[in-house]
């Protein structure tokens, strides 16, 4: 079975640009610096081993103290869904496989965007309550953002596949893509084989480029804490936090219906 990724490309692209246009800027960058951590630990997988160990170690701690029918049937979801092993009874996470890390993208983008939704709510829910809509500003470069993450999530789902930069060596995902014309990015497993047309010749490590794509997540999250959080000083110089709606949004409060 072929896949042309370059169409793949465009539409993951296309899909963010809509999603970061809906929602605004603001949202996008918080997105942003989550994969920008992923991108880094790609990057380092020495550090990335380090973090999946500890993660481990944890649950080996949690695992201790639940009952044996949770035990189960954790083992079984973890083992069936998420492509995390149970040997030995007790749940692990596998640094050099590939499906560990593209459970680990979906859970990044999707507490990502919680967060967003979280922290500027674009609905009134109840009375009293703010919204923050985005404005023309705001859309215009959330579609630019959020064209940006989707490049970077194709990268990453294409580096997971291949596997070779995860820490030790890597294991890709049970299926095998291969370019056209040669060139693996993944092993046969039940007689599987999709092959990738029109992969391009760069991915997100090549070069001096993760560390630029970390630079940017590190300058977003400053904007982030800096267009939503003002530290104000009073005249009795105590200081207190307030939240002022980012560029690109207009606050709207909750206004009740007089009685007539």
């Amino acid at each position: 079975m072929e896949i042309n990724w370059t169409l793949i490309t465009y539409l993951v692209v296309g899909l963010f640009a809509l999603s970061g246009f809906l929602k605004g800027w603001w949202k996008e960058a918080i997105i942003t610096l989550f994969l920008a951590i992923l991108v880094f630990l790609l990057r380092v997988p020495g550090v990335a081993e380090a973090l999946v160990d500890l993660f481990n170690r944890f649950l080996t701690f949690i695992w201790g103290i639940l009952p044996d029918s949770i035990r189960i049937f954790l083992t079984d979801f973890f083992e069936t869904a998420l492509g995390i092993s149970g040997a030995g009874g007790v749940i692990q996470a596998d640094a050099t496989s590939g499906q560990t890390w593209l459970v680990l993208l979906i859970v990044f983008v999707a507490v990502a965007t919680l967060i967003g939704w979280a922290t500027l709510p674009n609905r009134i829910d109840k009375p009293k309550g703010t919204a923050y809509m985005v404005t023309p500003q705001g859309s215009v470069l959330g579609g630019l953002i959020g064209g940006f993450n989707g490049l970077l999530v194709i990268n990453l789902v294409r580096e997971y596949l291949d596997g070779r930069n995860l820490p030790g060596g890597g294991s890709s995902l049970p299926s095998e893509i291969t370019m056209a014309g040669g060139g693996s990015v993944g092993t046969a497993s039940s007689g599987v084989t999709l092959q990738a047309t029109q992969l391009p010749s760069f991915t997100v490590l090549d070069s001096f480029l993760p560390w630029i794509i970390i630079l940017i997540g590190l300058l977003f999250l400053l904007a982030v804490f800096k267009n939503r959080i003002d530290i104000k000083t009073d005249k009795d110089k105590f200081r207190k936090i307030e939240y002022k709606p980012p560029f690109g949004y207009k606050r709207v409060d909750y206004v009740p219906l007089e009685k007539k």
